[in-house]
């Protein structure tokens, strides 16, 4: 759930949409008014189609939109070729979003929580890794042993710890 700030508060961010997959452009041009602007993103790492080897692609978190802290210039803002509007209140007036939102996001960002990275060698037993591909994908659970090509883990299903088995191909850290 998003906390709203009140109107007199400080410091207020705003909510900006933007052309889907353009928010980058957008706050670069938003940047270059002079705004302070955070575009919350996480790294991908994938294997590529034709050469096969491994990219890490950075990637929007709320593809489409970005934060933007306060501002009496939401008429140039708006005209940025990349921003589609500033998301407003029933007032017509720019709903601002707690700075301790904004704080959150970009706590988990530094701590990588919405990355997707691979894992690379063996990984130690207690260790925490994500379901990156497979039917269970997105799922937490824990090493229980491990060699270099798969590990053994407990994920939580079902109201229980499951046994499962997974190449390590497939597998992502917290950290």
């Amino acid at each position: 759930m998003i906390a709203v700030e009140k109107p007199n508060s400080s410091p207020h961010w705003y909510v900006v949409r933007c052309v889907s997959g353009m928010e980058l452009q957008a706050a670069e041009e938003i940047a270059g008014l002079g705004q302070v602007v955070y575009l919350p993103r996480f790294r991908k790492e994938f294997r590529h189609a034709r050469h096969k080897g491994w990219s890490v692609k950075y990637l929007s978190v709320m593809t489409g939109y970005l934060f933007v802290m306060a501002s009496e210039n939401w008429p140039r803002l708006e005209g940025c070729d990349h921003v589609s509007e500033v998301l407003r209140a029933a007032d017509n007036k720019p709903y601002p979003i707690a700075d301790a939102v904004v704080q959150e996001i970009r706590r988990l960002q530094e701590a990588g929580e919405y990355d997707q990275l691979r894992v690379h060698g063996r990984v130690d037993p207690g260790s925490r890794l994500k379901l990156l591909g497979g039917a269970l994908v997105g799922r937490w659970g824990e090493v229980t042993a491990s060699t270099d090509q798969q590990v053994v883990m407990l994920l939580e299903m079902f109201g229980r710890q499951i046994k499962a088995t997974a190449p390590v191909a497939i597998l992502g850290r917290t950290e």
